[in-house]
């Protein structure tokens, strides 16, 4: 009796773009990767869409070896670009081979400047072993998260004096590190349209150096020398001090000698206040007054060095936020988060007040995940934390700072002890970075009003959500609730809808066992002043990938004209908007 036939390989298909992001001259790029295909020609159909509507399509063809594989790079017209700000698209291919078919999602987006849309991710691993295709498949798998500027953290010899003496050298903490290494990344970052940022304390340096030069540090009113950690003395960063002029001259080096594109300009949230002897008599310094005077010098300096590039700022737990509104020459308001921040609505709050007061600037929060913490041992909701925190921070409007080096996501402010994502969890990361991608001109378009507090709800009643399950929602994040936040763009109205029902907990930094309790066909009520013109949903809770049209109705009844609709899932986060219809003769 003969075997029966073996089943074909599945056929599985990736895609993903060229570039972190595109300028408006570039020409769009795509990557394609096929396994378990006869061998030949593949035929490839590559939709792009801008919210949920096609605005180009194109195809291609992708050769198979022998095992199976292939690989091939497409190139394609990008739709116009933004007059600001950037403008995402969504991208779906198609693979046809024989009766099979394959399909894949990815995103791009199209700006001016990276910091339009800053992406930020992180490289901390150096070290001279460290073989150039693992560093080429780490700055892969950024460009996979559309990650578009980079921090190198801790790449520097010592925070007084970046560069060795030798190629290789042990860092401060007794890592051995190699400057060929971080060569080569910051090459690698560039080639997938990158900057490349290089980590530099404002004011710590170490004990041999400190020594040598009393008169520029920092101390405390009993006239002792201030130090962190044991490690790193703080210095006088006033233009009063020599120390300022060092500091600013190890920027320079950093730029001209190993190709940075900026400074990722840190301090420690201490001290408020210290006094100095650098001007020759003792002198109170009141940090944070001084603080946005050296960004601006360090700023302007480097923009000058690197045109293209930009340098930011670690305003930490949001200190000195209102102070920096002096500063315009950094290129983003980055917030180290906390505690006392340690709530969903903190980190809305956050993001709201950074926009309101640097409405100029995207909002970047750094807000690290210790429940993937590699020496505590990752927590089951782990993988919760991270939805949910993306969620809020994206939403809210900002960008997190989180994913990285090694498919690793940030656990705390020392950088190399970041924790690793199964394969499982960095496909759940890279669907939530696409999703961000492709709605990041409705996600960080500007400091717009959250109508969700003057529209959404049974009191507003211009927006209602109808289910039997769900006794809370609106505005401002709350434990149990379904958290909605509105925009208005035009003729646009969106919701955000992120699903705090059934948490324990509703800080974003805990781990999350239980996953929220999801919510399946709710209806959606809208007053209404005109007609629709469609409606929209999307989620990054799927493998979908791309927005989907909803069927809807606009009915006149008693109470006036609606809007009504229905909603088909919230997990953790979904997004649903609609357009007016616009009458050509009605010109107001």
């Amino acid at each position: 009796m003969g075997s029966s036939p073996s089943a074909p390989p599945r056929l599985i298909l990736d895609a993903w773009p060229t570039r972190a992001q595109f300028r408006p001259d570039d020409a769009g790029g795509l990557l394609l990767s096929a396994s378990g295909a006869q061998p030949g020609a593949l035929s490839v159909v590559v939709r792009l869409l801008s919210g949920g509507e096609e605005v180009g399509r194109f195809d291609h063809r992708l050769e198979i070896t022998a095992d199976g594989s292939g690989s091939a790079e497409a190139t394609f017209p990008l739709p116009a670009g933004p007059a600001d700000g950037a403008a995402g698209y969504g991208i779906e291919v198609v693979v046809s081979d024989g009766p099979r078919e394959a399909r894949a999602t990815t995103a791009f987006d199209v700006a001016d400047h990276w910091s339009a849309a800053p992406r930020y991710g992180f490289f901390s691993d150096f070290d001279p072993d460290e073989p150039a295709i693992e560093s080429e498949r780490r700055a892969d798998d950024l460009l996979r998260l559309h990650v578009n500027v980079v921090q190198f953290y801790d790449w520097m010899a010592s925070h007084h004096t970046f560069l060795p003496a030798e190629t290789e050298f042990v860092d401060p903490l007794g890592r051995t590190l190699s400057h060929e290494v971080v060569r080569r990344k910051i090459v690698l970052a560039h080639q997938r349209g990158m900057a490349a940022l290089a980590y530099g304390a404002l004011y710590g340096a170490e004990a041999d150096f400190s020594s040598t030069h009393p008169e520029w540090l920092l101390y405390d009113g009993a006239g002792r020398p201030l130090v962190l950690a044991d490690l790193f003395y703080l210095q006088d960063f006033s233009k009063a001090s020599g120390w300022r002029e060092w500091i600013l001259d190890q920027y320079r080096t950093a730029i001209t000698e190993l190709g940075f594109d900026g400074i990722h300009i840190d301090q420690y949230g201490v001290p408020k206040s210290a006094r100095s002897r650098a001007s020759g008599r003792w002198r109170e310094i009141d940090a944070g007054n001084e603080f946005p005077g050296f960004v601006e010098e360090a700023a302007a300096m480097l923009a000058d060095l690197r045109p293209e590039g930009g340098s930011i700022f670690n305003c930490v737990n949001a200190w000195p936020l209102r102070a920096m509104t002096r500063a315009t020459k950094d290129a983003a308001t980055y917030i180290e988060v906390w505690e006392p921040h340690t709530t969903y609505r903190d980190l809305y709050e956050l993001i709201r007040r950074a926009r309101d007061l640097r409405p100029a600037k995207q909002a970047i929060l750094a807000a690290y995940l210790r429940p993937f913490h590699p020496g505590d041992g990752r927590g089951p909701g782990a993988l919760n934390t991270y939805r949910l925190a993306s969620a809020a921070i994206n939403a809210s409007g900002g960008f997190h700072l989180v994913a990285g080096e090694g498919r690793g996501l940030l656990t705390e402010a020392y950088y190399p002890h970041y924790g690793t994502l199964t394969p499982d969890d960095f496909e759940v990361v890279r669907r939530y970075a696409d999703f961000a991608v492709r709605h990041t001109a409705t996600l960080h378009a500007g400091p717009d009003a959250d109508i969700a507090w003057t529209h959404v709800g049974p009191t507003n009643d211009a927006v209602l959500l109808v289910h039997p399950e769900l006794e809370h929602y609106g505005a401002g994040a709350r434990l149990g609730s379904l958290w909605v936040i509105g925009r208005i763009a035009g003729v646009v109205t969106s919701l955000q809808l992120v699903n705090l029902r059934g948490l324990q907990d509703d800080g974003w930094n805990v781990d999350q066992s239980a996953a929220p309790a999801t919510l399946d066909d709710i209806e959606v009520r809208v007053r209404l002043a005109s007609d629709i013109d469609a409606v929209w949903w999307d989620t990054p809770d799927d493998d979908v990938g791309i927005p989907r049209p909803l069927p809807f109705q606009v009915a006149d009844e008693d109470g006036g004209r609606f809007l009504v609709f229905r909603l088909p899932r919230i997990a953790f986060w979904s997004a649903v908007w609609w357009r007016a219809r616009t009458d050509p003769d009605d010109a107001t």
